[in-house]
C-alpha cells in the first residue's frame, strides 16, 4: 500500500511537470509569432492547440506556392539597440490589465521552467549514481523500469514490506475517565482560591434521596399516628366494651357456635353471641380464617324477631369492629345495610346500633365507612334512617378531614358533595339539621364553592350555596 501510494504522488507530479510543459511551449510559441514580420502575411502562425504534446516543435513552414515548403530562416536575435528602445517604449507606454496579466504569466512560467531545468538535472545525477552502484536497468520489474530514476533510488522501494503490526489498544485510566453529570460554569479562573460552585457529587445525590425517602415515612407515620390519635379521642365518647376471659378451647367453641346459632333457642343463641365477642377479643387468629362466616351469622340474628337476640348481635358486631379493626373493612358495608334500618324500627334499637355504628366508623378504613353508610340509608324511605345516617357521616367527615374530602382526587369528593346536597335538600328539617353539621365541619375550607360548582347538579346549586353560607353564618351542633 505504501508502494502504490508514492508511486501515485510520482505520476501526480510527473502529470503536473507536463501541464508545466505545455504551457511553457505555449508561451515560447507566443514569444515566437510576437517577433515575427507583419509586413510577411505569407508567413504562418503558431497554432495554440493544447493537444501538443512533449518533443521539440516542429519547424515553421512557409505557404509561398502551393505544393512546396521551404523552411524558414532563423530569425535573428534583435540588437541591442532595438531592445534598449523597446524597452523604454514599454516603460513609457502605460500597461493594460491584459497586458500586466499577461507579463505576469510570462513570469511565473520562466519560474517553472527553471524549476523544472534543476528537477531534471537533479533526476540525471540520481541516475548516474545509481548506474555507478551497479543498478541494472535490465533486472528491474516493469512497473520500476516505467517509474522515473529520481525517486527509484529512494531506499524503502528496495527493502521488503514489512507486515503492519496492530497498535495495542489505548488504555484509560481511571483519573481519564470524566463524568457525565452537567457541570456548572465557572466565572472565576481556575487558579481561583476557591469556586463559585461545585459539582454534586452521585454520593450526595443518593444520600439526598435515602434522606427524602426516610422524610416521607416519617411523615406518613406521623401522619397514621395523628389520624389514629384523633380516633381514639373521638372514640373515647364511646362507652366502654365489657371485657372477657379467654376460653380454653377456642377451636371447638367456634365450631359449636355455629351450630347453636341455627337453632331456635335464643338463649343459647346469646351465649353463642358472648363465645364470638370472647374469640374476637382473645382468639383473633382462631376466628380471621373463618371472618366471612361469622359475620353473615351474626348479621342474620340482628334481623332476629326477638329483641334480646337482636341487641346481642349488634353489641357483638360492636366487638368485631373494635378488636378485628381494618380486618372488617370487606364486613363494614353488609354491617350498616343490617344495621341502619333497624332505627326505623323501634327506638329501643338505637343505643345498640349507634355502638355498632361508632366502633365501625372509627375502627375501619374511613372512606369504606363512608360508602357503606351512604349505600346503607341515604336513600332509604323512613326518616329515622336518614337522620342516623347522616349523624354517623358527621362523625366518618370528621375523621377524614376537609383537606382530604375536598381534594379533588379520585370519586370521593363527588360522593361527599352529592351525600351532602340529598341531605341539605332533604324534606325533613332533622336531616337537614344533620346536614348543617356535616358542612360546618368543611364549611372553613376555601375549595368548598368551587367543589359544589364542579361536582353538585346545576338545578342544586343555588340552593346549596345558600345552605353553605347559612352554615358559615350560624353552624348548629
Amino acid at each position: 500500500m505504501d508502494f502504490q501510494k508514492e508511486f501515485g504522488k510520482l505520476h501526480a507530479e510527473n502529470e503536473e511537470m507536463k501541464k508545466m510543459m505545455l504551457q511553457l511551449l505555449i508561451l515560447r510559441q507566443e514569444q515566437n509569432q510576437n517577433t515575427i514580420c507583419t509586413a510577411c502575411p505569407h508567413l504562418l502562425t503558431l497554432s495554440h492547440d493544447p493537444t501538443t504534446r512533449w518533443g521539440p516543435p516542429q519547424p515553421l513552414h512557409a505557404s509561398a506556392a502551393p505544393g512546396q515548403r521551404k523552411l524558414l530562416a532563423p530569425i535573428p536575435p534583435a540588437s541591442p539597440h532595438h531592445q534598449l528602445q523597446r524597452s523604454v517604449r514599454s516603460m513609457l507606454r502605460p500597461l493594460s490589465a491584459q497586458q500586466k496579466e499577461r507579463q505576469a504569466r510570462k513570469e511565473l512560467l520562466q519560474e517553472v521552467l527553471e524549476l523544472a531545468e534543476e528537477i531534471k538535472l537533479a533526476s540525471l545525477n540520481d541516475a548516474k549514481a545509481s548506474d555507478q552502484t551497479g543498478c541494472s536497468v535490465g533486472s528491474l520489474s516493469p512497473v520500476d523500469r516505467r517509474t522515473p530514476p529520481a525517486p527509484r533510488t529512494l531506499p524503502f522501494l528496495n527493502s521488503p514490506i514489512a507486515p503492519a503490526i496492530p497498535a495495542p489498544p489505548k488504555t484509560t485510566s481511571h483519573r481519564q475517565l470524566q463524568s457525565r453529570l452537567p457541570r456548572l460554569k465557572n466565572t472565576i479562573s481556575l487558579n481561583g482560591v476557591t469556586a463559585v460552585t461545585e459539582q454534586k457529587s452521585v454520593e450526595s445525590l443518593a444520600g439526598r434521596q435515602e434522606e427524602t425517602r426516610e422524610h416521607k415515612e416519617v411523615k406518613k407515620r406521623k401522619v397514621t399516628e395523628a389520624r389514629h390519635t384523633s380516633k381514639t379521642q373521638l372514640a373515647k365518647n364511646l362507652p366502654e366494651l365489657a371485657k372477657l376471659r379467654p376460653l380454653s378451647c377456642p377451636e371447638q367453641a367456634l365450631q359449636q357456635a355455629f351450630t347453636v346459632l341455627s337453632d331456635d333457642d335464643w338463649g343459647k343463641k346469646i351465649e353463642a353471641l358472648i363465645s364470638i365477642r370472647s374469640l374476637a377479643q382473645h382468639h383473633a387468629n382462631v376466628l380471621l380464617p373463618r371472618l366471612h362466616d361469622v359475620c353473615l351469622a351474626v348479621n342474620q340474628e340482628v334481623k332476629n324477631l326477638r329483641s334480646v337476640v337482636s341487641r346481642a348481635a349488634m353489641v357483638t358486631l360492636a366487638h368485631l369492629f373494635a378488636h378485628l379493626g381494618q380486618d372488617m373493612d370487606a364486613e363494614a358495608e353488609g354491617a350498616a345495610r343490617t344495621l341502619l334500618p333497624k332505627a326505623g324500627e323501634s327506638s329501643s334499637f338505637m343505643k345498640d346500633m349507634d355502638l355498632a355504628l361508632g366502633y365501625m366508623v372509627y375502627n375501619t378504613n374511613p372512606i369504606r365507612s363512608m360508602n357503606a353508610l351512604i349505600n346503607g340509608g341515604l336513600s332509604h324511605k323512613h326518616t329515622a334512617v336518614r337522620k342516623s345516617t347522616a349523624r354517623h357521616l358527621e362523625k366518618v367527615t370528621e375523621v377524614i378531614g376537609a383537606a382530604r374530602l375536598l381534594s379533588g382526587k379520585n370519586d370521593l369528593t363527588a360522593r361527599f358533595i352529592h351525600t351532602a346536597s340529598c341531605l341539605a335538600l332533604d324534606n325533613t328539617l332533622e336531616v337537614r339539621n344533620q346536614a348543617r353539621n356535616i358542612l360546618s365541619v368543611v364549611a372553613s375550607h376555601p375549595d368548598l364553592i368551587k367543589m359544589v360548582e364542579r361536582f353538585a347538579p346545576l338545578s342544586d346549586q343555588i340552593r346549596m350555596k345558600d345552605f353553605i353560607n347559612k352554615c358559615q353564618k350560624r353552624p348548629l351542633r
